[in-house]
């Protein structure tokens, strides 16, 4: 891909991402919002629980399940629009909890953190007790990053004025969410300057590629790594 063409392609992307983050955001702080806004900003939401129906063992009828549900709450898209901000509530609420169930849940040890296992994917070599130490560190402040977005959450939505939640959840999670990738990249190079180091994107093909394994094998993967 040329220059040219990789800088239209990211301002593409930046332009649809900003849509998104506006249409949500529109939605999700109004009582009434607009249709277009809701639509747009339950499609993640929608997409991954057709997609996960479609990979579960009762395919065709989770699938058609899902679709079943999916058209009954368009056919009743005007009465549900008065509610539109809980869905969202819930689809933020639902996204920092189980991804920061899914990070805490692999602290046990250091090799098999998931921050150790990515970093392991990432860089293609085994990592030694320092790295994996630290990759330890960074699942830890991820899990607590979620956590903390989770209680957060919670917090302004029911104490808090809706559009002050919505700017939150559409606006600072995304934010938040780049400052923790990019913070991380930075401390590494500070700490860890002899060891091999992986960008924000090498990060991301990597913990698709860990989680693609571990639908395969059905399990976390048994470390390859000796204990410490």
């Amino acid at each position: 891909m040329t220059p040219l063409r990789r800088a239209l392609a990211f301002a593409l992307l930046a332009g649809v991402l900003g849509l998104y983050v506006l249409l949500s955001y529109v939605a999700s702080s109004s009582t009434h919002p607009p249709v277009v806004a809701v639509v747009v900003g339950s499609l993640p939401l929608a997409a991954g629980i057709v997609a996960a129906c479609w990979r579960s063992p009762f395919r065709w009828a989770a699938t058609a399940a899902c679709l079943a549900a999916l058209a009954a709450i368009a056919l009743n898209i005007d009465r549900l629009l008065g509610h539109a901000a809980w869905l969202y509530f819930v689809q933020h609420l639902g996204a920092m909890v189980s991804l920061g169930v899914l990070f805490g849940s692999t602290l046990k040890s250091h090799e098999g953190a998931l921050c150790s296992r990515v970093a392991r994917i990432a860089i293609a070599e085994p990592l030694d007790a320092r790295y994996r130490h630290y990759t330890w560190r960074v699942t830890l402040a991820w899990t607590s990053y979620f956590a903390i977005s989770a209680l957060v959450s919670i917090t302004l939505f029911c104490w808090a004025p809706l559009p002050v939640w919505a700017f939150f959840a559409t606006v600072l999670t995304p934010v938040s969410l780049g400052v923790m990738f990019g913070g991380e990249f930075l401390i590494r190079l500070r700490v860890m300057p002899d060891r091999p180091h992986f960008n924000i994107a090498q990060t991301i093909r990597s913990y698709r590629q860990y989680m693609q394994q571990r639908k395969t094998t059905g399990t976390w993967g048994a470390p390859t790594e000796p204990t410490e």
